[in-house]
């Protein structure tokens, strides 16, 4: 009885098969195949149906059928893991991509805009006695995201860097912007290429676009001064750092931390408008120029702000604190602590469109969005306001990497 049910199972899974074929190839299949398939499907249906017909006469009636279903099936038959479970994986798919377009987005914050409230990417310094073993180097990719860096010197001499003079004479590490691939070469990715060079060797390397490699850099001196040692053009410079390097010490030995990446709620905000204090998303599409003209990239991007006022209210900041309309703004705890310095907290800083007795007057439709680290944040302050329909959503809960962050999103 168990054998009669099991082939009785088989003949129905190619009855559902036949039918499949059916609906998704009889435009390609020539009319005498198809009455060929519906007499075989009818011949088997009725054995299926009559409960005195034993094994034998069940497959004499699937075994033409299924030579048959070989013939015209293409790549739905006989049944491969991918004609298999297409369904699914397509369902998955639908159901994934409608997850992310209208209820949860996945996001990942670059840049320390809004440190110390969230995190983007950050370095950690190893001396050459601190360098992380292999395990460690997993441990810290699992857990923090964390990629190893370690630029190493092939030959000796004294460390130098170029450096460039910008447009109001400070001086910075130069790079080169350049085009290479993450993900295992996956994906496209734009990456920022520093030479060092040791004597007159250069060597190169490469980080994330938007990784600040500012501090890592701050550590190359041996403790003294960089002092010039060549003009290589108007605005380009070779700096030495009077540290001597010998060929296969390490150069620069550091890891790059991956942002919080955190879960945007795209739902809410169709049913109630955005809070001041939010920590909202939104793309930069709509208001493009302005914000190109101020950092200098015209790319389209997701930004991550605090939502720090609404159309009809006046700001201002005066003494580190933001004010709306006179009064010190309270809504959420960025907003207190940063008034107050507290922590790591640097305050509101007067710049741009707010700077020092400089007001900002919110139009209708449209919000400001601040910085959390004010001093080190490309916001309103530079482009001014956010239309209520580049509006994402709010950051919800960070995910990801596993730190003291992690957990519902102030």
């Amino acid at each position: 009885m168990t054998d009669m049910k099991k082939l009785h199972k088989q003949a129905r899974e190619l009855l559902h098969a036949a039918s499949k074929i059916y609906d998704y190839r009889r435009d390609l299949t020539s009319s005498g195949d198809l009455d060929r398939l519906n007499t075989l499907n009818a011949d088997l249906k009725a054995v299926l149906a009559d409960k005195t017909a034993g094994d034998e006469a069940c497959r004499g009636a699937m075994e033409p059928l299924h030579a048959h279903l070989k013939k015209i099936g293409g790549k739905i038959y006989p049944k491969t893991f991918f004609s298999d479970n297409i369904e699914v994986i397509l369902v998955a798919a639908i159901v994934v991509i409608g997850i992310r377009s209208f209820f949860f987005q996945p996001f990942i914050i670059p840049t320390n805009s809004m440190y110390p409230t969230y995190s983007g990417m950050k370095e950690r310094i190893y001396s050459a006695e601190e360098a992380p073993s292999t395990p460690r180097k997993v441990f810290n990719f699992l857990t923090q995201g964390a990629r190893h860096h370690n630029l190493m010197a092939t030959v000796s001499g004294e460390l130098s860097l170029q450096m460039a003079r910008t447009q109001g004479n400070d001086r910075i590490a130069f790079y080169r912007a350049v085009k290479g691939r993450k993900w295992f070469g996956l994906l496209p990715a734009q990456f920022k290429e520093y030479t060092f060079f040791v004597g007159d060797t250069p060597h190169s390397l490469r980080v994330p676009a938007e990784f600040q490699m500012d501090q890592v850099i701050d550590g190359l001196s041996a403790g003294g001064d960089l002092r010039r040692i060549a003009s290589l053009d108007p605005r380009l410079e070779r700096w030495a750092t009077g540290r001597q390097i010998e060929a296969g010490e390490s150069i620069l030995s550091f890891d790059i931390r991956l942002g919080d990446a955190l879960f945007v709620d795209r739902l809410t905000y169709h049913f109630r408008k955005p809070k001041v204090g939010d920590p909202f998303v939104f793309r930069t599409d709509q208001i493009l120029d302005a914000v190109g003209e101020a950092t200098n990239d015209y790319t389209p991007k997701y930004y991550i702000k605090r939502l720090a006022g609404k159309e009809g209210e006046t700001l201002e900041i005066k003494d580190h604190a933001l004010l709306v309309d006179g009064q010190p703004r309270d809504e959420v705890a960025a907003f207190e602590r940063n008034a107050a310095q507290e922590g790591e907290y640097v305050g509101y800083k007067n710049v741009g469109k707010l700077a020092v007795g400089a007001t900002m007057k919110v139009p209708e439709d449209t919000f400001v969005a601040l910085g959390d680290n004010s001093a080190n944040s490309a916001d309103s302050r530079y482009w001014g306001y956010v239309p209520q329909e580049s509006v994402i959503g709010r950051a919800i809960f960070i995910y990801y990497p596993f730190t003291k962050r992690w957990g519902p999103s102030e």
